[in-house]
């Protein structure tokens, strides 16, 4: 009998040993006030990140092949409440399994898209659905192009290949419905992007498509960029094209520059600014331009403190003047993230 327990036990170590899962996640939370058609302050959440809680949990299986589930939500620390917004999928950020190996991995469910991972990694102020200008006219509520699936972080239904050689990963994902939302309206997408790091260089090409659903628009998106790391700041620059056949949006182009500057003891300052050119049916156009300034103080590790502005000013020949959304504005805020 003894035996018997201590094989039992050594079994369940074992099996503790080669299956690992983890709770983690980021909470933020700030302070702002937005001057425009309308003046506010507000205390909110996601003020340089999307706050967010993951389960990962995963298996090494032998040969150097690892098992892996990943279930990420979104949250909305202001309010207690779970999602981006009202209405959002229980586990947006994340959800799939997959298979990963020294050269690659794949992912089945919910990924997310090569054309999100370039926009936010080559521009100074990352994923801000606040503050960056290049993330807020891509995915933030001024996008001309909300009602397209593309414009969104990740897509359902999908299988994720990527691939690593040496400085160059290289991802391709195939989407049998990007929307798929209650009405049971599916759009089908690809996208193909590559990344290449090597020393201070950093270099991206992402292309994604789209296709027409029922009642949904279909979308082309192309994204090229480059960083270069000169040691005193790290500079951003990429151009984005999109091409829509929606009822009001025809194309959309532009490009981000800025830059990052570490200051010592733990103090970054970042810097970006982004123009963008749309035309719209009826031969209308409309331009964009935003700038941005921000600071991180990192008090450890896990947990930053930040300050940033944003101002945004459109010019247009009455296209969507009338929307709030489309008014000039300024966005200021002081804020804290928290890792765990």
């Amino acid at each position: 009998m003894k035996k018997l327990l201590l094989a039992a036990l050594l079994a369940g170590l074992t099996t503790a040993a080669s299956a690992q899962t983890s709770l983690y996640g980021l909470v933020d939370g700030y302070l702002g006030h937005t001057t425009g058609k309308t003046s506010a302050t507000q205390v909110s959440a996601g003020g340089m990140t999307t706050s967010y809680i993951g389960i990962r949990s995963s298996e090494e299986l032998g040969g150097g092949i690892k098992a892996t589930a990943v279930l990420e939500q979104f949250l909305r620390a202001d309010t207690a409440q779970l999602g981006r917004f009202n209405g959002d999928a229980t586990w947006a950020r994340n959800a799939y399994v997959g298979l990963s190996s020294r050269v690659g991995e794949v992912q089945v469910g919910r990924v997310t898209t090569p054309y999100f991972i370039s926009t936010i990694a080559f521009n100074a102020l990352g994923d801000s659905s606040v503050f960056s200008p290049m993330f807020t006219q891509r995915f933030g509520v001024n996008n001309f192009n909300l009602a397209a699936g593309g414009t969104d972080s990740g897509w359902n239904n999908s299988v994720l290949v990527k691939t690593n050689a040496g400085p160059l990963a290289l991802t391709g994902v195939y989407s049998a419905g990007v929307q798929d939302d209650a009405t049971g309206t599916k759009q089908a997408g690809k996208s193909v992007g590559a990344m290449f790091f090597r020393g201070p260089i950093g270099l991206t090409a992402t292309w994604q498509d789209v296709e027409q659903g029922a009642g949904k628009p279909s979308m082309t998106s192309t994204i090229v960029g480059g960083s270069y790391d000169v040691k005193v700041a790290k500079l951003f620059a990429q151009y984005n094209r999109v091409e829509n056949s929606d009822a009001v949006t025809k194309q959309d182009k532009g490009y981000s520059v800025g830059a990052s500057m570490p200051l010592g003891k733990g103090n970054t300052v970042m810097a970006s600014y982004a123009r963008f050119d749309h035309d719209f049916v009826g031969n209308k156009s409309a331009e964009t331009a935003s700038w941005a300034l921000g600071l991180t103080h990192a008090m450890s590790k896990r947990t930053d403190l930040y300050a940033a502005v944003r101002d945004t000013s459109y010019t247009n020949d009455g296209v969507n003047r009338t929307n709030t959304a489309w008014a000039d504005t300024r966005v200021t805020g002081v804020g804290i993230r928290h890792r765990f």
